[in-house]
């Protein structure tokens, strides 16, 4: 019996990691695309882990900054600043390779000769990915946070990165987005 226990742990185990590293790791849609512009001499690739997200949670002088800052996991930021080198069919392609790994349009507006788009991923009441997509005749910023957040955590992100302000524009309750 002591076996059957032991064993019955261990796949528990095993089923525990393959589910947490499922719910936090890149999807493959992301990852193809960044493998494919990260590269170039004209990107910018930004990727921080956790653990250096969370020495700055440590700096934090706001409470509620610093702990939001310990739910993300991953941040990572792909810019393009001369230039868009995403075409449109790249682009068309993107969206529809996060909608195959479960993303769902969040919000989309064009403002201002680009295209702003968030994407977000969910598990339950969590967000896993959010990803921000803003696109221009003369640049592109591919912005994309993993973590465990909720959706009124998404207006309160305030990092400092090229991008971020646009978190600012989705409404504090996901049932506030108007649909089409």
């Amino acid at each position: 019996m002591h076996k059957k226990n032991a064993m019955k742990k261990i796949i528990l185990l095993a089923v525990f990691v393959w589910l947490g590293s499922a719910l936090f790791a890149q999807t493959k849609a992301i990852e193809k695309f960044y493998e494919q512009y990260k590269g170039m001499e004209e990107v910018t690739d930004l990727k921080l882990r956790g653990w250096v997200l969370q020495l700055a949670s440590k700096f934090s002088e706001e409470a509620e900054a610093a702990q939001l800052l310990r739910k993300i996991t991953q941040l990572r930021i792909l810019t393009m600043e001369n230039g868009n080198l995403v075409s449109p069919q790249a682009y068309r392609q993107l969206v529809k390779d996060l909608q195959g790994d479960r993303f769902e349009d969040l919000f989309k507006v064009q403002e201002k000769g680009q295209n702003i788009q968030f994407l977000i991923r969910e598990q339950g009441d969590t967000i896993t990915d959010v990803l921000l997509l803003v696109s221009g005749d003369d640049h592109f910023v591919l912005l994309s946070l993993e973590g465990a957040l909720r959706f009124s955590d998404l207006q309160n992100l305030q990092i400092d990165v090229e991008g971020s302000e646009h978190f600012k524009k989705l409404p504090r309750h996901k049932k506030d987005i108007p649909r089409a």
